[in-house]
């Protein structure tokens, strides 16, 4: 963006009327806001790496250091700033994106985290694609372009011969300390994703159980989903490892796992793979053939075990069959651009279930607690397309997005956008993926 561009931008954010814009005039001046904040991000990242190199040649200051003193940040935010401007500097691409405003600093800081963690050859290999990977990045949300950067790591690593799952688990650690000043425990973790999700798992079934238990008490916090889920994360796992002492033995953990049945038949990732747990973690299809191999496996869409999949008006809730079926969709909730995961959602009756609509897989999408709030109280319309392309429409009628499920990896907007949302890149079509469908959970 030439300088020139970014002053007259400036400006015209500078004597802009906010108080009278509408909801139109509001999203263009977010957009000239990304465009300007790319530039001085652009900017601020050419002159933290002079401050690195100056720090390398003279023996001043790192560059966090110059950050923490003269910018005001935290030592994390420093670090953060100087890895994303060493990235830059080796992915000038997306350097030249950042400050036209096509990305944004998160999409930066996504490739920074994922660089950082690959060895010297499948870092250049990934760099070599950043013509490609700008190209995505232009059109996904930074949380969605993370994972498709880290699926393209990982077929690369896959390629080289690289154990990525094997550092993973050396790496698993569980600490904890007291806090002298407030007498509380805390604690930091890093868990392989197969851990994580034997953990999360259970934990986030009994946070849903504890909000349905809290709202039959006529617990307000839980009626209008403003509990605070972490602390309720926190309750729920004492609950469990409380209850674990009491077993004779283990009872068996359920690890949700979304696989496309061409990577588990070929045993080979490709771009297009889908291979990750309930909660949206990559997974080492190697640990997803053992799991095959040696847990109970259920499929995620079936009817030969009984399992009623559209249960019309016999049930109000979605069963857990239909809420598998779902995630095998869903990572996030299926409102546009929304990225609260599935295990945090509730299932919404596109035609409501007290208006007559049917619990069927047709008739369900998974909503998070807000946009739920939109919906049933603020007068927010869905309608579900048998493509399972959702129209979202604001209360005055107008459109305010269309949105697909975002399994297998995909943009989640569409090319017809409405006409208040600023454009940058075109949208891409997502790629075709190769035959085959998503099979099971293990």
């Amino acid at each position: 963006m030439a300088t020139a561009a970014v002053l007259a931008t400036v400006e015209a954010l500078g004597v802009a009327d906010v108080a009278r814009a509408d909801s139109t005039g509001c999203s263009v001046l977010l957009g000239d806001v990304r465009r300007v904040r790319g530039w001085l991000d652009a900017v601020e990242a050419r002159v933290t790496a002079r401050v690195s190199e100056l720090s390398m040649s003279s023996g001043s200051a790192p560059a966090a250091d110059v950050h923490v003193r003269a910018g005001g940040v935290s030592a994390g935010e420093g670090r953060r700033k100087e890895r994303r401007a060493e990235v830059l500097g080796l992915a000038p691409v997306f350097a030249d994106a950042l400050e036209s405003g096509e990305v944004g600093a998160e999409h930066v800081d996504v490739l920074a985290n994922t660089v950082a963690q690959l060895d010297e050859q499948v870092k250049a290999s990934l760099l070599d694609r950043q013509d490609a990977l700008v190209a995505v990045a232009g059109v996904l949300s930074p949380e969605q372009f993370g994972r498709h950067v880290r699926t393209a790591a990982r077929s690369l690593e896959a390629a080289s011969g690289v154990e990525r799952n094997t550092r993973q688990r050396r790496d698993t650690f569980l600490s904890r300390r007291v806090d002298l000043a407030s007498g509380m425990v805390e604690g930091r973790f890093a868990f392989h994703p197969e851990l994580a999700a034997q953990i999360f798992g259970p934990i986030d079934r009994e946070v849903a159980a504890m909000i349905a238990e809290g709202e039959r008490r006529g617990d307000r916090d839980c009626l209008d989903r403003s509990v605070n889920r972490n602390r309720l994360a926190a309750e729920a796992l004492g609950r469990l490892v409380a209850g674990g002492h009491q077993q004779v033995r283990p009872v068996e953990a359920e690890i949700l796992v979304i696989v496309d049945a061409h990577t588990l038949a070929t045993g080979q990732i490709h771009d297009h793979s889908v291979c990750e747990t309930g909660d949206g973690l990559d997974l080492p299809l190697a640990s997803v053939t053992r799991l095959f191999c040696n847990g109970r496996v259920a499929p995620i869409i079936v009817r030969s075990d009984g399992t009623v999949l559209d249960a019309g008006r016999t049930i109000r809730n979605a069963n857990r069959a239909q809420r598998r079926a779902l995630r095998a969709m869903y990572r996030t909730c299926a409102f546009d651009g929304c990225e609260v995961g599935f295990a945090r959602c509730e299932i919404h009756h596109i035609h409501w279930f007290e208006h007559g609509g049917a619990t069927d897989l047709v008739n369900l999408v998974p909503l998070c607690a807000r946009h739920h709030h939109l919906v049933h109280d603020l007068d927010w319309k869905l309608h579900l397309e048998p493509d399972r392309t959702l129209v979202i429409t604001r209360p005055d009628g107008s459109e305010h997005a269309r949105t697909r499920p975002d399994v297998p990896p995909r943009t989640r907007r569409l090319p017809a956008r409405s006409p208040d949302r600023p454009t940058g890149r075109p949208p891409m079509s997502p790629p075709t993926p190769p035959p085959g469908r998503r099979t099971p959970a293990a």
